[in-house]
């Protein structure tokens, strides 16, 4: 089974076992009864968030039957994980970061112009991270049918327009 990180555990707060979580998806996870795994010491533990609460940026979680500052501080600087099978689907048109990221980018010509390494999350969009193959990195605007024209299993086509690349 595979896994994607979603969020980073910070430091416990309190007594009864509740941890500071810092966020690493766009995607709602942390909400009571949700499963999700705890990467400790490269093992998967699967936990079930008891309590939840806002703690500015962050979030205070509680997962059931941990409810104690002892069974809890071992996961320090842990990553929470979601598994591949309870990731929502999601509609046409959008993609899971994991997704985008390792495939090679073409432009209308089947010319290849490099491959995604990252995404780069900016207020105007999200924007492809492109290494191309003379070490440069360019920034493609993730906006589906303007600057991207579709994306297969093994690579994402492009409109290169002029001064993109």
């Amino acid at each position: 089974m595979k896994y994607f990180k979603c969020g980073k555990i910070l430091k416990t707060h309190g007594i009864k076992g509740d941890l500071k979580v810092s966020p690493m998806t766009d995607f709602d996870r942390f909400y009571d009864g949700n499963k999700l795994y705890v990467l400790h010491n490269n093992e998967y533990i699967e936990v079930i968030i008891k309590n939840v609460r806002e703690f500015g940026n962050c979030y205070l979680l509680q997962f059931k039957d941990m409810e104690d500052i002892n069974l809890v501080e071992k996961y320090h600087s842990d990553y929470i994980c979601v598994s591949e099978e309870d990731r929502e689907e999601l509609p046409e048109g959008e993609y899971y970061f994991n997704e985008l990221i390792g495939k090679d980018v073409y432009n209308e010509k089947n010319e290849l112009k490099g491959k995604c390494i990252d995404i780069e999350e900016l207020p105007s969009a999200n924007y492809l991270v492109v290494l191309t193959e003379d070490n440069q990195k360019k920034l493609v605007p993730f906006i589906v049918k303007e600057f991207i024209k579709e994306v297969l299993d093994d690579r994402i086509i492009i409109n290169e327009i002029e001064g993109l690349f």
